[in-house]
């Protein structure tokens, strides 16, 4: 009994060993990169407040 447990502990260990290393393999690999380098352009416009509050609250 005890080896069964013992293998159950380790096969979970080396589960959280992968998923930490692809983590930290993930965060190191950085953000991705624009396919241009333009900066992306205003789609909408949005107004200041919010129509059903008054203004000076």
């Amino acid at each position: 009994m005890l080896r069964r447990i013992s293998a159950r502990y380790s096969r979970g260990l080396l589960a959280a060993v992968i998923a930490v290393a692809a983590l930290v393999t993930a965060a190191n690999v950085g953000p991705a990169r624009a396919a241009d380098q333009a900066p992306a352009t205003r789609t909408a416009t949005h107004a200041t407040g919010h129509p059903g509050l008054a203004a000076n609250r």
